[in-house]
């Protein structure tokens, strides 16, 4: 199936942060997947999100989210880090200690004291974890009288993977959002089609939420177009969104081809592109028949990619339709 023209830069990252950016899913989240020593320690009604991207001279090689909590009556962070490459990244050690690390200075800066971070990695690689748990670990034959001048510290590790359906579906009964996605991103690593139609939790999710995990079925499972219409309408998909990406596109490519071959094919993708952004601002705001004409009146495949990708934090359709440089 040919993704490669609507692939955002990251199809993982986008729904990592669009589940995690809300509060309910990351309480519920700490509450049920982390060690309850842990868990049962962190004030949940007093947590927040806060922004890795404003931390300076913070590198970010990894999706993040931290969390300003009070543990045991302590103000501290957790720090999420979300793993979905197929073979795990050591180097996961480096980015936490480099975040601990600028984060504790900003706070030497501001003069206020410095506050606890404990580290959390979820992953949902199709390889099995084989990363030290505590930064320590990864170095070899480390000697007994070197060890108190290495820095030292641990991780908590939620491997996606490792854990049962009906287990991730108990722990997230009450956020559908979070447990349809958690699972979702679980069997896509472990390229689990079967698995994936049987999510039944998807059909009672709002239009919106189906349509966020669809796509992302889109741009990140290697099936052919039948394989992926058959998912779509296993997971009530044809109902929130008629007009399937691939169908559209192949749809334009069908017409662009009565006008040339070559031309045909280039034209075809992009009336598809405009087909979809319009179906979906449509469902979202309402458009306007001279919203229409201007979405039909951009050929930038690059702009329409762009608005596409931003329909679902947008908090208007002009956050949307500026993109289109018009």
């Amino acid at each position: 199936m040919p993704k490669d023209d609507l692939m955002p830069k990251d199809p993982h990252d986008r729904l990592f942060k669009r589940v995690m950016s809300d509060e309910a899913n990351v309480r519920q989240f700490i509450k049920e997947f982390l060690p309850k020593d842990i868990s049962s320690q962190i004030d949940l009604k007093e947590m927040k999100l806060i922004p890795t991207e404003k931390i300076k001279g913070y590198n970010k090689y990894y999706m993040d989210i931290a969390v300003e909590c009070y543990i045991s009556d302590i103000k501290g962070q957790l720090y999420f880090v979300f793993e979905h490459k197929s073979y795990p990244d050591p180097n996961v050690l480096l980015q936490i200690l480099s975040y601990m690390t600028v984060t504790w200075d900003e706070q030497k800066k501001k003069n206020i004291p410095l506050t606890p971070v404990i580290p959390v990695v979820i992953y949902h690689g199709f390889s099995s974890w084989n990363i030290t748990t505590h930064f320590q670990g990864q170095f070899d034959s480390l000697n007994e009288s070197i060890k108190p001048y290495i820095p030292e510290f641990n991780y908590v590790l939620v491997d996606l993977t490792q854990i049962p359906n009906d287990e991730i579906e108990q722990k997230a009964k009450s956020t559908p959002f979070l447990m349809a996605s958690l699972i979702i991103m679980k069997l896509v690593a472990l390229h689990d089609i079967e698995g994936i139609t049987r999510i039944a939790v998807i059909i009672k999710l709002s239009e919106e939420e189906r349509i966020i995990l669809i796509l992302y079925l889109f741009y990140t499972l290697d099936v052919d177009q039948d394989t992926m219409q058959r998912i779509v309408k296993e997971l009530g998909g044809e109902k929130v969104m008629p007009s399937f990406a691939e169908k559209l596109i192949k749809q334009g490519e069908e017409r662009g081809e009565k006008r040339g071959k070559e031309r045909g094919k280039i034209e075809g993708k992009i009336e598809g592109k405009q087909e979809l952004l319009i179906k979906l601002l449509h469902r979202k705001f309402g458009l306007s028949s001279s919203d229409e004409k201007t979405i039909r009146s951009v050929t930038d495949e690059s702009k329409l990619d762009a608005a596409v990708e931003a329909i679902f934090d947008a908090k208007s359709k002009d956050e949307v339709l500026k993109l289109l440089g018009q």
